[in-house]
């Protein structure tokens, strides 16, 4: 097989669209103020058929509005990123406020691009980019009937979201949607959520709130101003500070977003956010030993809350030749991509098997790659590679 996933790999981090907030069936109580019951309910809707406007008002601007709760009860310390999910296409479309509550406009496409959806990554089967867009993308307004089966649901690494329906029948301008409701992962030493948050004093807090609106508005200026604002107001602010290092790095102001996330682990040690900016800077630069020691770190204080530390793990270590341990890390984020947000991590997986001569394996990765992404832009490279992989596996092996 080809040896140009040696070659690098390019990584463009944004820890708003955390993997580890799985999706989970159900919703929480009714009404966006509510509080929720403790445990999250599993319960399946079917949206019901209702009028919408005319062919010729299709497009509309439409709002959606709701709360999120962690599972006691309360608001979640920090914003929290609201996400759409249609017919397994997922889109970030806002973030709540300081208590929870978010009124969001639909299909405004402002979201930074996360790992899994942007990576532009080079294997022995040909590079590849997937698509983050889903339906209502990119035009001024929604239709409507590109809502119905949507799904809501709130990202927070670190915890399981519930997810509501969206149903855009009668909304006259507005979408009220069920609460939503967090539940914290168990595991590691560490935590998704900083202490110094909560502990930060309003006018950082203040500010640390404006720069995730003004993300929201594709506004990264004002963000940067604003979180500047909030780390001069209270240095001890690790969120504030690896939010501001997310921004330089989307901004590929490299050495500005590696202070700042250092600054954030000085702030909070057990914080895991700027262990996963670290270590995607590590693998973007092909520091591989520097990519196995923060992912090492980053799974110790939080194991389920970031999946592509693994793949980034995996990636390290067959860049260094341990294949065994590159399967294996491979293998564990495949298992948690279950909204299959990354399909090029299969064509890894299918190098690492190539490499131990598990030609017949590496076949079968590549079949599953072209059946996740079938007119992807290497699907015929893609294709050669499984005729060329067919016939390795039935050739007599040497001894």
């Amino acid at each position: 097989m080809s040896s140009s996933i040696r070659a690098g790999i390019l990584l463009v981090l944004c820890s708003f669209i955390p993997a580890a907030a799985q999706r989970s069936g159900g919703s929480g109580p009714t009404g966006s103020g509510s509080r929720p019951t403790n445990t999250p309910t599993n319960t399946p809707s079917t949206p019901q058929p209702g009028n919408f406007p005319s062919p010729q008002t299709e497009r509309q601007i439409l709002y959606i509005s709701g709360s999120v709760f962690l599972q006691n009860g309360g608001p979640p310390p920090e914003p929290v990123a609201i996400e759409r999910v249609c017919g397994g296409s997922a889109h970030k479309e806002g973030y709540t406020d300081s208590k929870g509550h978010y009124q969001i406009q639909l299909g405004q496409n402002f979201e930074l691009q996360d790992v899994s959806e942007s990576s532009t990554l080079n294997t022995g089967f040909g590079s590849s980019r997937s698509s983050g867009m889903g339906p209502g993308m990119g035009a001024s307004g929604i239709n409507p009937r590109e809502l119905m089966g949507c799904e809501l649901r709130a990202m927070l690494p670190g915890f399981q979201s519930t997810s509501v329906m969206i149903r855009p029948e009668g909304s006259f301008g507005e979408i009220r949607v069920e609460s939503i409701v967090l539940q914290q992962l168990g595991g590691g030493t560490g935590s998704t959520i900083s202490l110094t948050t909560m502990q930060a004093p309003n006018n950082a807090r203040k500010a640390y709130e404006k720069a995730q609106k003004a993300i929201t508005k594709q506004n990264f200026k004002d963000a940067e101003k604003e979180l500047t604002k909030a780390v001069e107001e209270y240095p001890r602010f690790a969120a504030a500070w690896a939010l501001l290092g997310i921004v330089h790095q989307n901004n590929k102001q490299i050495d500005l977003a590696t202070k700042d996330y250092t600054q954030a682990i000085a702030a909070d040690s057990q914080y895991a956010r700027p262990y996963f900016g670290l270590a995607a800077i590590a693998a973007t630069q092909q520091n591989w030993p520097e990519t196995v020691r923060l992912t090492d770190q980053l799974n110790r204080l939080s194991p389920l809350a970031y999946p592509e530390a693994y793949f980034f793990q995996g990636v390290a270590y067959f860049n260094l030749g341990k294949m065994d341990e590159a399967e294996k890390d491979i293998r564990k984020f495949l298992t948690m991509d279950t909204d299959h947000r990354k399909p090029m991590a299969v064509l890894y997986l299918g190098e690492v098997l190539s490499a131990k001569r598990d030609y017949a394996g590496a076949a079968q990765q590549a079949k599953a790659y072209l059946a996740l992404a079938p007119n992807a832009p290497n699907s015929d490279s893609v294709r050669e590679s499984v005729k060329r992989l067919e016939q390795l596996s039935s050739a007599p092996q040497k001894q």
